[in-house]
């Protein structure tokens, strides 16, 4: 019985003298970050300069070696650990991101590898084009779109135009005042939301125009320039001038 217990303890001792090694459980503990810093990149492909970067616990680090395809890139001895390179510095195709970090107890961790595919300048360009393209169409679908539940909505019914200087509701999406015409009017809901505004049909010249919500003092002043250019206007009709002239000879006229 002592003898058994004996050869336990020996095992015991025997198994805490073994010196421990980093398993690969430590991986997720470290990782590699990929930042584009100036050029083009969609998904995994990328062209142009970026960053790769250490992720993790930095004060238990000693070094970093940055890896391509497991050859060495860059080998970073202080914080923080991040390294820039451009893809045209290698061959276009398939390529693997990874790093070796060397911590301060002594411990090699290799991260998992990011799977890039590095593209050339013409790879790039086409891919961009085929982007701006695909971005066109669909908003020329849309406005399509648009127009089609216009007039669909539109269709059989007579709106009464607005009259100057009439008091006006701009609805939910404001108002805005058209840069063709320069007169105030309702955004719509079925605008198309870009990101540089809403683009919009002006209710009074009919064009198609890039809105932006207009300021209520805005809106003020596009509705006050409106009334004053109806007032102008009528003022100079034909039908004011020929009153004109008729109090102008009624004026002659003895009374009896």
């Amino acid at each position: 019985m002592t003898k058994k217990v004996l050869t336990i303890l020996l095992l015991c001792i025997g198994l805490l003298l073994i010196p421990s090694h980093s398993v690969s459980a430590q991986d997720d503990d470290y990782g590699i970050h990929v930042r584009k810093d100036f050029g083009y990149n969609m998904g995994r492909n990328i062209q142009g300069r970026f960053s790769v970067s250490l992720r993790g616990d930095e004060a238990q680090v000693e070094s970093v070696t940055f890896l391509l395809d497991g050859i060495e890139l860059a080998q970073v001895n202080a914080a923080p650990f991040r390294y820039q390179f451009s893809t045209d510095d290698y061959e276009p195709g398939i390529h693997r991101l990874s790093a070796q970090v060397q911590l301060k107890n002594g411990n090699v961790i290799t991260t998992s590898m990011a799977t890039f595919e590095f593209l050339s300048r013409q790879a790039s360009s086409k891919q961009v084009t085929a982007l701006l393209v695909g971005i066109g169409g669909a908003v020329l679908i849309s406005m399509l779109v648009v127009g089609v539940v216009q007039i669909s909505l539109l269709k059989g019914t007579k709106k009464r135009p607005l009259q100057p200087g009439e008091r006006r509701n701009y609805g939910l999406f404001g108002g805005t005042v058209c840069p063709k015409c320069g007169r105030a009017f309702p955004r719509h809901f079925w605008g198309v939301n870009l990101v540089v505004g809403r683009l919009d049909r002006c209710e009074h010249c009919g064009k198609w125009v890039m809105t932006i919500r207009a300021t209520p003092k805005a809106l003020q002043l596009a509705e006050q320039v409106e009334l004053d250019a109806a007032q102008a206007e009528n003022d100079a009709s034909p039908d004011s001038f020929a009153e004109q002239d008729y109090l102008e000879n009624t004026k002659y006229i003895d009374s009896l």
